[in-house]
């Protein structure tokens, strides 16, 4: 008795699936910029609310974003530029104080 080979997927070939690039979500780098040039990437937990809050701070790098005409590196020059000057001027400072300095 022969048997008959009725498997629907016999010529079917399976591809392997293409790996999508992840976009770069440009609030999300400038937040975490802002946090490597201020030193303050290994910080616990409790540290990351309030004055330097994730909320707070996407908010002010949106802001910041929209003022340098959406262009990410224009955004990082300015909060390198602020580091720069408040190292000098001796004072605290945020990424919205970008703004507040008129950095173009």
């Amino acid at each position: 008795m022969e048997t008959l080979n009725l498997n629907p997927f016999k010529d079917y070939k399976l591809e392997a699936p293409q790996k999508k690039e992840k976009e770069v979500n440009p609030v999300r780098e400038l937040v975490v910029f802002y946090y490597e040039t201020t030193g303050h990437s290994k910080e616990p937990k409790t540290f990351y609310r309030g004055r330097y809050g994730w909320g707070k701070l996407a908010k002010e790098a949106k802001t910041l974003l929209e003022h340098c005409g959406g262009k990410l590196e224009d955004a990082m020059w300015c909060i390198d530029q602020m580091k720069y000057r408040a190292e000098k001027g001796r004072f605290d400072w945020s990424i919205i104080t970008c703004l507040k300095h008129e950095l173009k």
